[in-house]
């Protein structure tokens, strides 16, 4: 009897001594008057959550030209580079007034502001990941461009359309690109605003796109669109099948939860990024939408009070369902930057 005693206190002992030794995201400690002592998980998160108002911190400002809506065929180069030129038509501008599409007069000047989307970064700077429901895309190029002429946003009337050139410096252009726009709620934020509702959607004209040459040389993109404001050039990447994807997790210690932190999947060697969601009963972020075969960067970006914080992981290979623990440095927004331009 004695001796079924004390194998009962020994294996009591053993068990607490694997609890107290018990993966490290669930270990916690205290900062005095700290925001990083906020270990509480959201079942939905809000707008106004860190995750998700971080873009505007994160975001740049777009670049202008401003353009002569009286000329026949005007061209513009905002940010003032050879590697994009827009060109629009006279008279193919409409307006807003009182919820009707109203053509605005060829007269005066509007204002051409422009955002860039070269890299992945820049993709996670704008919370705007190349992903469409279940389907994966790879970017070639893109921007967001907005038109604005006496304080109101201008559309492109039905019918009509303009050309822009883009040349990505260093990157021939790829093949089987094609017209991918921003599907965004309605009335449609800013572009460093938060919107929920974001998707990419595929121009009903599923042609590819054009390059423009130089000395019989494909140097650039040139697209031939119809519509304003989130404006890329994308091809599918991923295959259909949900066999050949693998599901990945990622966690954190319990400073770091969803109302704080956005995690990201990158493929190494193309500008496709993916974004995990929560999961909110196991406190990890997961995604079952990466493809075999593929080498990953993880990247996570947290805002917690004023401070930014920055988790890096890698897969070398996905062959298997993987977990990650991720663990996050502080750094400032100079860093933040230098990184993500580095994807």
């Amino acid at each position: 009897m004695k001796h079924r005693f004390n194998i009962i206190i020994i294996c009591f002992v053993l068990i607490i001594t694997a609890s107290c030794g018990k993966d490290v995201s669930q270990e916690f400690v205290s900062y005095n008057n700290n925001p990083l002592n906020d270990t509480v998980w959201a079942t939905v998160l809000k707008d106004s959550d860190p995750c998700n108002t971080m873009i505007g911190d994160i975001t740049p400002a777009s670049v202008e030209a401003t353009i002569d809506l009286s000329e026949n065929r005007v061209e513009c180069k905002p940010g003032n580079t050879d590697s994009l030129k827009i060109t629009f038509n006279k008279g193919i501008f409409t307006s807003l007034e009182n919820g009707v599409a109203t053509p605005v007069a060829p007269t005066g000047t509007a204002v051409v502001q422009v955002l860039r989307i070269r890299t992945s970064g820049d993709l996670i700077r704008t919370m705007r990941p190349t992903q469409t429901g279940h389907t994966l895309t790879e970017l070639g190029t893109g921007l967001f461009i907005r038109v604005m002429k006496d304080g109101k946003e201008l559309s492109i009337k039905s019918g009509e359309n303009y050309q822009i050139n883009l040349i990505e410096t260093g990157a021939e252009p790829k093949a089987n690109m094609q017209r991918y726009f921003g599907s965004e709620s309605i009335p449609a934020p800013a572009h460093n605003v938060y919107d929920p509702n974001f998707t990419w959607k595929i121009d009903t004209d599923i042609s590819n796109i054009n390059y423009f040459w130089d000395n019989n040389k494909p140097v650039g993109y040139a697209l031939v669109v119809n519509k304003l404001r989130w404006v890329t050039a994308q091809r599918p990447t991923a295959t259909a099948s949900s066999n050949s994807r693998s599901r990945v997790t990622v966690y954190f210690s319990p400073s770091f939860t969803n109302k704080t932190t956005a995690v990201y999947a990158v493929i190494v060697g193309q500008k496709t990024v993916v974004k995990l969601d929560f999961d909110y009963a196991s406190r990890s972020f997961r995604t079952d939408l990466l493809p075999y075969g593929f080498a990953y960067r993880l990247v996570s970006i947290s805002k917690i009070g004023k401070d930014f914080y920055l988790g890096d992981g890698s897969i070398a290979n996905l062959t298997t369902p993987s977990v990650l623990k991720l663990n996050p440095q502080k750094v400032n927004e100079q860093k933040l930057h230098a990184y993500l331009d580095d994807l």
